[in-house]
Order: C-alpha cells, then sequence, then structure tokens
C-alpha cells in the first residue's frame, strides 16, 4: 500500500526528518527493481502520449547539449496549439532529448495515488514530473530546485552527480541563475537503478545523465508552505488592522539632510505593533483550510457505490474511509460540517462520533459507530457518506461480534440513542 513510510523504507520517518529533510540528500539503494512500477510504468506514459492530447507546456523537451524551441516538436496553430507532435518528439527522444511530463499525478491513478498518499502524512501539496531520456543523455544542466524532490527511478537507470548548496532553501522565487550561480565543488555521484529513491534538497545542485539504456523516473516535488509564506500573511493582516502601518512614510525621507533615525525608531515601534497583534493560529489554521479544499479526492469507484443493489446499507455492512481522505470537520451551531475538495457536506452536530470513527481510518460495522445515533440513524449516517464518495464498503459479509459494541450498547441502556430521519 502507497505510504509516506513506503516510499522511504528502511528509513524511518523519524529519521528522515529528523536527520536529512531540509538538510542533506538521502539515496535508499537495492530495493525492489519493481517497486514503482505499482506506480508508473514506461507501458502507461507511452498510452498515455498515444491516446490523449498532450500539448506544451505539460509535455516539453529538454537536452543539455542544445537549446530546443516548443516548435520543434508541436504544432503552433490550429484548434488546439501547442499540441505535440509525436513523430516529431520521438525523433528528437531517439537523438538524445529527454520527454518530460509535468503534473501527470492529475490524469494516472497510479501517479495520483502516490501524491495523496504522500500528502496525507505531510500536509503539503505534491506533484509529479516524469522524465523519459534515452540513452547517454543529459537532459539538464547542473541546476537546482526550489522544492524539495523525491526521485523515484522506475526503470533503466541514470549517474547522479551532487554540487554544493549555493542558495540554502531557496524560495519558489530565487530560481537557479548560471549567470549568478555556479554549481560549486562535486560532492558525491553515483548511479541509480530502478527501485532507488533519492531525496534532495531544495537549493542542492545536481545533474544525471542516463547509462546505456532508456531512463524513466518519476521526481515526486513537495511544493511547501514555508515560514516566509506565513509571516508574508501575518505582514498583509497586520497592515489591514492598523492604521499606523498604512501610514505614509515621512515626508522629505528622500532629502539628504532627513535624520534616518527617525526612520529606524519608527519602524522598531511598528515592529511591536505587529507582534502584538497578529494571531499565527489563525493563519495555521486558514493555511490547512487551504490545502485541504485544493486536494482532489479520490472518487473512483463511487457510481458503482451508489447504483443498484450494490448502494444497499445494512446495520451488518463493513465500511472504511477512502484511501488517504484528507478533511477537516468544523462546528456550526447545532451542525456539523465535513470539508473535504471542493465539497462541503452538514449533518446534524449529534452525528460527531460516528462520523469521527467513520473517517478514522479503520474498517468498522455500522452498527458499531459510536455515539447517540440509534442503528437507523447510523444506517442513514453511512449511506450519505458512502454516496458523497467519503465511504467505501469492504467486500463479504462481517457479524457485527466482530467488533466492539460497549458505546453503542452503553447509549441504548442510557437511553440515550437518537433516531436521525434525514441527515441533508
Amino acid at each position: 500500500m502507497l505510504s509516506f513510510d513506503w516510499l522511504i523504507a528502511p528509513v524511518s520517518a523519524d529519521t528522515f526528518f529528523k536527520d536529512y529533510y531540509e538538510r542533506q540528500p538521502l539515496l535508499i539503494e537495492g530495493r525492489d527493481p519493481d517497486k514503482f512500477k505499482t506506480v508508473v510504468t514506461l507501458e502507461e506514459i507511452d498510452r498515455y502520449l498515444a491516446t490523449s492530447t498532450p500539448t506544451f507546456p505539460d509535455v516539453f523537451l529538454v537536452d543539455a547539449s542544445r537549446e530546443l524551441r516548443a516548435e520543434q516538436y508541436s504544432f503552433p496553430n490550429g484548434s488546439m496549439p501547442g499540441r505535440i507532435d509525436l513523430p516529431r518528439a520521438y525523433e528528437l527522444f531517439q537523438s538524445g532529448a529527454t520527454i518530460s511530463i509535468s503534473q501527470l499525478n492529475n490524469q494516472l491513478a497510479g501517479l495520483g495515488a502516490l501524491c495523496r498518499a504522500v500528502e496525507k502524512y505531510t500536509s503539503h501539496p505534491f506533484q509529479t514530473n516524469i522524465y523519459l531520456t534515452p540513452p547517454n543523455a543529459q537532459g539538464f544542466k547542473p541546476h537546482y530546485d526550489t522544492h524539495d524532490v523525491f526521485v523515484l527511478q522506475v526503470s533503466g537507470s541514470k549517474h547522479w552527480t551532487l554540487n554544493e548548496t549555493p542558495v540554502e532553501l531557496p524560495l519558489h522565487g530565487q530560481h537557479y541563475d548560471s549567470a549568478v550561480h555556479t554549481p560549486g565543488a562535486v560532492t558525491r555521484e553515483f548511479t541509480m537503478h530502478a527501485g532507488d529513491m533519492l531525496y534532495c534538497p531544495r537549493g542542492l545542485v545536481h545533474s544525471a545523465r542516463s547509462t546505456g539504456e532508456t531512463s524513466l523516473h518519476i521526481t515526486l516535488g513537495l511544493i511547501g508552505r514555508t515560514w516566509a509564506d506565513l509571516m508574508v500573511e501575518a505582514v498583509a493582516e497586520a497592515c489591514l488592522s492598523s492604521p499606523a502601518l498604512r501610514a505614509n512614510l515621512p515626508i522629505g525621507f528622500a532629502r539628504t539632510d532627513f535624520d534616518q533615525a527617525e526612520v529606524t525608531a519608527r519602524f522598531r515601534s511598528l515592529i511591536g505593533t505587529f507582534t502584538g497583534s497578529i494571531d499565527p493560529n489563525a493563519i495555521f489554521e486558514r493555511f490547512a483550510e487551504e490545502f485541504v479544499t485544493s486536494r482532489r479526492p479520490e472518487l473512483t469507484g463511487c457510481l458503482n457505490e451508489i447504483s443498484g443493489a450494490a448502494a444497499e446499507v445494512s446495520a451488518e455492512t463493513k465500511a472504511v474511509v477512502r484511501p488517504d481522505f484528507v478533511h477537516r470537520l468544523h462546528e456550526d451551531g447545532d451542525r456539523l460540517a465535513i470539508v473535504f475538495g471542493s465539497t462541503r457536506i452538514t449533518l446534524p452536530l449529534q452525528t460527531r462520533k460516528a462520523v469521527e470513527a467513520a473517517l478514522a481510518g479503520a474498517p468498522f460495522v455500522v452498527c458499531n459507530l459510536p455515539g447517540p445515533l440509534d442503528e437507523a440513524g447510523k444506517i442513514v449516517l453511512v449511506r450519505r457518506l458512502i454516496r458523497d464518495g467519503l465511504l467505501t464498503r469492504v467486500g463479504g459479509a462481517v457479524s457485527a461480534s466482530t467488533t466492539p459494541r460497549a458505546d453503542a450498547t452503553a447509549g441504548r441502556a442510557n437511553g440515550a440513542a437518537r433516531p436521525v430521519a434525514a441527515l441533508g
């Protein structure tokens, strides 16, 4: 099953975040050469290019030894400008060009599932770039990325060269510029084979060249929120609430006889105003909400779940939350809101305990859900959550005695069970 632990095994998550994350590269070698073929294969890439309508810049070609222009492998005009001319693209590929496909996680199920798995763990968005390189070729010159990447070698092999870090943890706008930055000394060289994984923190200069066989690798990019993002938001909020921060600079500040000591004193005073008026937790909450609402839930099979006999739910139905489902719960008066992706559904507040248990991750039997709902109410709740794509049934009949019912039984004994006729 795809997970962050699966990605970095046998290194533990604790070790990774303590010793490597945003600090130094990590190379994991010698694993199952078919490990990443569960995510994507060369055959799937071939099928995607042949049967979809790929366009530039989602698909582009690059070669470290020459400059390639989009018009060399795409149609400039027509009903879809930028559509890739595959025969010309493949001709360039045969002569040494790397085919790159951006954000294919939005198109292929395995890549999408991988992104959702690591996003659930990290609370940061991820995207995939695919690089298909012919034998003995190099796509990019030495450079650094402005986001952390996990390189997953799917098939073939590539020889990697790591250099120094000219900009530590660059922001998204601090791109590598060969006129300004230099690769620095080589710090490490190695060859990645199928199944190997490389973590490369942003700012680390690197380059890679395929060996005598075609190379296919996934770059799994972490598009993270930074403390700088939080500080910018905090300053913006402070300015909206403080007239002092919105006041003009002093009159005559550009004159040569202006006393800049006044600026220093005023600035320090305003910093104090800023730090005392901002609640960082409110910004964290907004970032968390934006993360959840920007993720696209996996709803494959939902149509079948709600169709015909397959849609039946009983007290003995076993269900489970969909894999790597990201959501948030909010209380608003007597209503409970579940936010996931661009969807927001509301339920009676008395469903909260049952909802939390249903979305906790472990399979459950409907009648065993905790909280004050009676059996009919639990059936209605689970039917609603299946219909909206949060849950999926687990195949096979399951006895209610396989999971504890203490909470539900106690509720009935105390007269606390209440029917819920409608959960809309």
